[in-house]
């Protein structure tokens, strides 16, 4: 009983942490129906997201759980713990979850940026794929390019054009049939079935990032990689604040009060947290049944820790500019004090503790800020 009651305190605290706050637990499921048509871009954010209706325009969704199982005839930019889509997208798919799974029709580009990835036999992707995830099932035709960076990949269909894959493992099956190139990078040899078509042939490069890494003429790419590693890390939690700022501003203004008021709690509440939570996983995935459950709590805590940082970035910027009326410009103060901090994060040493002090004082001030709104609610008497 204790180790279910402490997983669904966990569950319930990741997946409301920023959710936009509701009235009652129904608001918090945001429906799409599948007779609803929608002429224009369509936004949603809640715990759960769910659409199945059809939307002539562009989907802009930020939730924990994602479904779409319907028609977009345009562009789908979403941000999820878990993602799942189904239906049709006219255009490109831009995804950044922990956990991803198309089994749907994409008409041009999909672009993901997950933990896990699967591609099934029933989907397909009408232009090219690019994918940077820990592990990525590709099943599903794709008709050009695919670019992978991953840790695993397992390839099992046909490629139009050509595949360039920065792995450490990498299985091609039977049916995969690739119009053009196979080159990848990796320090172990690709596992290719006998009837695998490659008709451009492959091409190996083996013990790539030592080379890169000792290569005298390549020392200068090092600097150039890691800037461009910075300014889109930079990039990324830019439009990620700039999105909490917009749809979840009481959640903002709640932590960033906790934080004034309680530093040192906070702080320490997010130091307990964040090694709890890996206990209370390996405690889940040990029970079997409870591996649901792990997965789950991993996808929103890679969501959590990402957006923890931003929430410690904003009450940084309160402290920067208090005597510039933060409120009303809090949009261009955050992009100084986001400056601020990938300024401080590349000094050797003491970027370390201020990415770790960030990570610790976002989740400890969302989470105490969570618990005293609960706290407060009045009780309400039959």
């Amino acid at each position: 009983m204790a180790l279910r009651s402490l997983t669904l305190i966990f569950l319930f605290l990741f997946s409301s942490l920023f959710c936009e706050e509701q009235g009652n637990n129904e608001e918090e499921i945001v429906v799409l129906p599948s007779t609803a048509i929608v002429n224009g871009d369509y936004f949603a954010n809640g715990r759960t997201v769910e659409i199945s209706g059809t939307v002539n325009g562009d989907v802009y969704i930020f939730g924990g759980q994602v479904f779409i199982d319907g028609i977009v005839n345009g562009d789908v930019l979403v941000a999820g713990g878990s993602v799942e889509i189904s239906g049709r997208v006219s255009k490109n798919v831009r995804l950044m979850a922990g956990q991803a799974s198309i089994t749907g029709h994409i008409g041009q580009n999909l672009t993901g940026v997950t933990a896990t990835i699967e591609l099934s036999p029933s989907s397909s992707v009408g232009r090219n794929v690019t994918i940077v995830s820990g592990n990525t099932d590709l099943e599903s035709t794709v008709g050009n390019n695919v670019r992978l960076y991953s840790s695993s990949v397992r390839i099992s269909d046909g490629i139009r054009g050509k595949v360039v894959a920065y792995v450490g493992r990498l299985r091609l099956t039977s049916k995969v049939k690739i119009g053009e190139t196979l080159e990848y990078w990796s320090n172990n040899n690709a596992l290719i079935d006998p009837n695998a078509v490659i008709q451009g042939g492959v091409t190996h490069h083996p013990s790539f990032f030592y080379d890169v890494f000792h290569s005298k003429i390549l020392q200068g790419l090092k600097i150039g990689s890691k800037l461009a590693a910075l300014l889109m890390n930079f990039f990324y939690s830019f439009v990620i604040g700039l999105i909490m700022l917009r749809y979840f501003p009481r959640r903002v203004d709640r932590t960033i009060e906790t934080l004034n008021e309680k530093p040192a709690q906070s702080l320490v509440a997010g130091i307990v947290l964040v090694f709890l939570l890996p206990i209370t996983m390996l405690a889940l995935i040990i029970t079997i049944l409870g591996v649901p459950f792990a997965l789950t709590l991993l996808s929103l805590t890679v969501v959590g820790f990402y957006t923890a940082k931003i929430l410690a970035i904003l009450w940084l910027s309160t402290h920067i500019f208090r005597k510039f009326e933060f409120k009303k410009h809090k949009k261009l103060y955050f992009a100084f004090g986001l400056i601020v901090y990938f300024i401080l994060s590349v000094i050797p040493y003491l970027g370390t503790v201020v990415t770790i002090a960030a990570l610790f004082l976002g989740i400890g001030g969302a989470v105490l800020g969570k618990i005293e709104k609960e706290t407060k609610k009045p009780v309400q008497h039959p």
